[in-house]
């Protein structure tokens, strides 16, 4: 039995997979254990025969190792893949231990990884997103403790109180194997609408003890739109969609107050004045003949509230708040942006309806030093010393609701003489974002209670607008117009770009992270080491690159965007832009010709 382990191994420490499923094999009997939990040693690599199934599950649970009670004489296996079929929360009795790998001690010689901490979650339609404290490197190294690492997976598990479907996400291969950056919040789909959810987030790394958050607040998946309480309704609103079948219809878009959208949530944040006080978003889209003009008062239309102090201290009473320490501020925001986009005439439209050439074209050998993470650094190419085929952005567009979507971060990291940009979503420095990947900067005065307030803006996919918007979950949702008057859509885009009728799909941008060799060419060799910042925490590790074959798949140009129908243009090929759940997540460039407010600092 396992309960002999302890006095057949020494505690030595290796490197061992902990997120990995047992393996049966029903030919031999032969059950292969990745990691086990046995009093307060950690097995790898054990194979046993079964003696008897006790019990089976019904779904997944955080548990990244079996665990083995010796008085009972169980084992208790999260997952098992038999043939192809994945059981869950099996307990079994044990016959014969065949083999046993090497082995630590927990509170000893196994190395460990931070526990994360649920910063916020939020519904949607049969999903819920949820935000976490990930200990990126920054934080990791701030630890007293040599034993902890840096974990390499993070697994979201939804469980339902009352009767529904369990579900889990987790970060990909490519980030496991440093190839790409965290997803934050990590989405859990599948959920049963209507259905009261708790979450938690277990934290893994080869070679090192796992770690699981608290469990979330309870929220409740539902389709349809958010009320002022936050709560989703029980039904798409169609009243919305059929009220703005088309750009022009919104040109007498009011935000507080559009057809089929319930009322804004209720938000405290400080005045104009610097006062606390409690309000609801406020925003307008009007036209000209040639103009479209957004004005509000830059408060978010979905339940948000003031930030913790700390990014490493968990919430407390809301599932909304996140680590940031500074408050909501109102602004008074009047934007004009074209009313119709005009397309660089430098733009070659793809069979797959984006630009398959970066910004510049290829001719030379020097790479332009401007931007130069948004360009290709594959093979043999050079660059063009011609004209941009496209223009940076430091703000890229005002969504419906009057919210900035911004680019760039405050936080950058300088050595030898290179400043590194560090993106919103990443995994070296937690910059407070929310669970619609929105915070604010302390961008004005303190108020009445001297606490920090600013300008609340996103970095990425803005799930609580979307979830307002209520147009279900797997629907192309337009969010905004951007700088140069082109629409803006959150995730989803037709799989045909030419045709309404094949459905839908998660656009897929075709950025890639540099190799080392290629940030060594693009003058990028002095970033700090990927043990302290992984690769794609900075803006620079990552290039577009449209024909290598790790980006074959994607769907979208250099600035995120593509030509295609939408549902406002269901007929006509238009140009359009995407934020995507991966990097760029938001768009750094555009291809038309963006107001001035883009980047002369206004935005502000």
């Amino acid at each position: 039995m396992l309960r002999h382990l302890s006095v057949l191994l020494c505690a030595t420490l290796v490197s061992f997979c902990v997120a990995a499923a047992d393996t049966y094999d029903a030919a031999t009997n032969v059950l292969s254990i990745p990691l086990v939990k046995v009093g307060d040693s950690l097995y790898q690599d054990v194979k046993v025969t079964v003696g008897s199934v006790v019990s089976v599950g019904a779904g997944p649970n955080p548990d990244t190792f079996d665990t083995y009670n010796a008085s009972k004489g169980q084992l208790s296996i999260p997952v098992v893949n038999v043939g192809g079929t994945l059981y869950y929360d099996v307990v079994i009795t044990l016959g014969t231990i065949s083999s046993v790998g090497p082995s630590c001690l927990i509170d000893s010689t196994c190395s460990k990884v931070g526990t994360p901490e649920i910063k916020g979650v939020l519904p949607g339609d049969g999903r819920v997103s949820v935000m976490f404290n990930f200990m990126g490197g920054k934080i990791t190294g701030l630890l007293s403790n040599t034993k902890f690492v840096q974990a390499t997976t993070y697994t979201a598990i939804c469980t339902s109180s009352n009767g529904g479907v369990t579900g889990s996400s987790q970060t990909s291969l490519e980030y496991a194997a440093g190839l790409a950056n965290l997803t934050n919040p990590l989405v859990v789909s599948g959920l049963t609408n209507g259905k009261s959810y708790s979450c938690a987030v277990t934290a893994a790394a080869s070679g090192a003890y796992p770690a699981t958050s608290k469990s979330s607040s309870d929220t409740t998946p539902n389709t349809g739109s958010m009320n002022s309480a936050g709560v989703l309704s029980g039904t798409v609103n169609t009243a919305h969609t059929q009220a703005y079948p088309s750009y022009a219809s919104y040109c007498n878009y009011i935000n507080q107050s559009a057809t089929g959208l319930p009322a804004p949530a209720a938000v405290s944040f400080y005045s104009t004045s610097g006062s606390l006080t409690s309000g609801t978003s406020e925003s307008t889209l009007s036209c000209t003949s040639s103009e479209r003009t957004v004005s509000g008062n830059a408060i978010p239309d979905h339940k948000a509230s003031e930030f913790f102090t700390s990014g490493l201290t968990g919430y407390t009473s809301s599932p909304y708040f996140s680590g940031n320490p500074n408050s909501i501020g109102a602004k008074a925001v009047s934007k004009t942006v074209p009313l119709t986009g005009a397309i660089s005439s430098l733009y070659v439209k793809g069979v797959n309806g984006f630009d398959t050439e970066a910004c510049y074209n290829y001719t030379s050998t020097t790479e332009p030093s401007k931007d130069a993470n948004t360009k290709w650094t594959s093979g043999a190419k050079g660059w063009s010393s011609g004209p941009l085929r496209c223009t940076w952005v430091a703000y890229f567009a005002y969504m419906n609701n009057s919210v900035k979507v911004e680019v760039g971060t405050a936080e950058t990291y300088t050595s030898t003489g290179v400043t590194y940009k560090v993106s919103g979503k990443n995994i070296y420095q937690d910059v407070g974002l929310d669970p619609s990947n929105a915070h604010n900067q302390p961008t004005m005065s303190p108020g009445s209670s001297q606490k920090f307030y600013g300008y609340y803006h996103v970095h990425g996919m803005p799930e609580g607008h979307i979830a307002r918007l209520g147009k279900g979950n797997s629907t192309m949702t337009l969010i905004g117009f951007a700088v140069d008057g082109f629409p803006i859509y959150a995730r989803y885009g037709y799989t045909n770009p030419s045709s309404t009728s094949g459905g839908v799909t998660v656009m897929k941008s075709n950025y890639r992270l540099r190799t080392t060799a290629e940030l060594s060419a693009a003058g990028y060799s002095s970033r700090p080491s990927a043990s302290i910042a992984p690769y794609g925490t900075f803006e620079q590790d990552w290039v577009f690159d449209a024909t290598s074959t790790s980006s074959s798949k994607g769907h979208l140009d250099a600035c995120n965007g593509r030509y295609g129908v939408t549902p406002e243009s269901p007929t006509v090929s238009v140009y359009h832009y995407f934020i995507t759940d991966a990097y760029p997540h938001v768009p750094r460039c555009v291809f038309g010709t963006p107001a001035a407010w883009g980047n002369d600092g206004s935005a502000n």
